[in-house]
């Protein structure tokens, strides 16, 4: 597209000398440019601060999860009282209820509602809690066996950069395409811009470029959590009895995830991706014409309300369909089926076991949110006090910093999504020893792979299911009794 790139002493020109006589600038991009090393190191940073925080989880992993269960009802219940006191305060001072003081009052009793209800949640489903958090220690375990699978991420991450570049050099090829020549528009130092006449066959192919570049992505992340997925699956069942180096019980197998994808499940993946780059299409196409609706209603508040639902409709749609993939996922790594019917099983055994899915998923998010912000603002802080050292000049802060906690972010996303994708794996894996045990007897599991954690529920199913096979042969009145029960 004959674009020149300005050297670096062509933007020096641009620089204005502060009071002290050294350089400055509040340009965006030329703090962009100027900071590129520091975001880069900052990337780095932001990579060893995962690995660390990782460590921190598997020494702390069950006490996070039960501060997290208390802290949620204790908070509950301390916002109802300070909105009962501030409602008790303003009625006081006026003599009689204000409309803030009444929103009050029905702000805290709502919230003491909410705090009961989710007491009975917890005490309906105590066992299932109680096995979600054992999960969660499990999924730290198998993190602190397995560090190496933090490389996976890494791996399809410059899988991915290497795709993206190749995909932007095409995309640059297809969109200078011209019928009829290019337009200069400007030519400066800051900015170089030109018109190009795209005809409309050169537009759909573009759009068809974007639309590969997305299924693309969806599929790298695909691979990337089927990898994952198969290192805890051959984790959860290799042998525990067997002494280990680190004193971890278990060993995964991280390459035989990237064997069965390229030569068992490339088409489940690439099915699986495929229906989440349609279902972001959809998502893409709504925005913009709701977009021009809302510029033809003249911002009309019943047009923005229902586009607000659709909206939310699609967002829960486009959230459902992520979840059903990776459960598919694993339930294909684990019994070697394809696609659609790994979704429909998975979905039934979500439904059939689905407080152990709630508890280890909002366990699981809660830990996730965490470890990202932690990363990233600490990364962030980090990149902040790097850039006068690194840079030489007085760079204004604000995009470089922002670009920072952003890749911080994504990075942080990346690695601790691992542990979210662990605990599901592991929570299949020990669902289907449990049927096994409940259906067929104690006998039938062999413990010898089971984790710690985990085997004391194993053995629980195997002994109710005793039980009940007892008052079957032998009907006494206290094996009736357990029957009934």
């Amino acid at each position: 597209m004959d674009y020149c790139i300005p050297a670096a002493n062509a933007l020096a020109n641009v620089y204005s000398k502060s009071a002290d006589g050294t350089f400055s600038t509040s340009n965006y991009f030329l703090s962009m440019y100027e900071s590129r090393w520091v975001i880069l190191t900052s990337v780095g940073i932001s990579l060893v601060i995962a690995f660390i925080y990782l460590k921190i989880m598997d020494w702390c992993a069950v006490a996070i999860a039960w501060i997290t269960i208390a802290v949620i009802e204790i908070s509950l219940i301390a916002l109802g009282y300070f909105a009962w006191a501030y409602h008790s305060e303003i009625k006081e001072t006026h003599n009689e209820s204000t409309t803030q003081s009444d929103t009050l009052f029905w702000v805290a009793i709502c919230t003491w509602i909410i705090a009961l209800l989710y007491y009975l949640i917890l005490a309906c489903n105590w066992r299932s809690l109680k096995i979600s958090i054992a999960v969660i220690e499990t999924a730290a375990d198998f993190f602190a066996d397995t560090k190496r699978i933090a490389l996976v991420p890494l791996f399809y991450f410059c899988i991915w950069c290497g795709v993206f570049a190749f995909w932007i050099w095409g995309l640059c090829g297809v969109a200078s395409i011209s019928e009829t020549g290019v337009t200069l528009t400007s030519n400066s130092v800051q900015f170089q811009t030109k018109e190009v006449n795209r005809s409309e066959g050169t537009n759909w192919m573009i759009a068809g470029m974007v639309l590969g570049m997305v299924w693309l992505s969806t599929f790298l992340i695909a691979c990337n959590d089927f990898a994952v997925i198969c290192a805890s699956c051959t984790w959860y069942f290799s042998r525990k009895d067997i002494p280990d180096d680190d004193g971890i019980p278990g060993d995964s197998d991280v390459m035989k995830g990237f064997m069965w994808t390229f030569r068992y499940h490339m088409g489940t993946l690439a099915f699986g991706s495929f229906t989440l780059t349609i279902v972001w299409t959809i998502r893409a196409i709504f925005e913009y014409i709701g977009e021009k609706v809302k510029e033809a209603t003249g911002g009309n508040k019943c047009t923005e309300c229902l586009l607000c639902c659709i909206r939310c409709c699609l967002d829960c749609f486009d959230r459902f369909i992520r979840y059903l993939n990776r459960n598919a996922y694993i339930y294909c790594a684990i019994s070697s089926e394809s696609f659609c019917p790994s979704a429909l099983h998975s979905f039934l055994l979500i439904l059939k076991n689905h407080a152990k899915f709630a508890f280890v998923e909002g366990i699981a998010d809660f830990f996730m949110f965490l470890a990202k912000t932690f990363i990233a603002v600490l990364t962030t802080l980090a990149g902040y006090f790097l850039l006068n050292p690194m840079t030489g000049i007085k760079v204004d802060p604000t995009m470089p910093c922002l670009f920072i906690f952003f890749f911080a972010y994504l990075v942080a996303s990346q690695f601790i999504s691992i542990f979210d994708t662990a605990a599901n794996t592991i929570l299949q894996c020990y669902l289907f020893d449990a049927d096994i045990a409940k259906h067929h007897g104690n006998g039938a599991v062999d413990e010898r792979h089971v984790p710690q954690s985990l085997l004391k529920f194993i053995k629980d199913y195997g002994m109710e299911d005793e039980k009940i096979a007892a008052a079957r042969v032998n009907p006494s009145d206290d094996a009736k009794q357990n029957l009934l029960s």
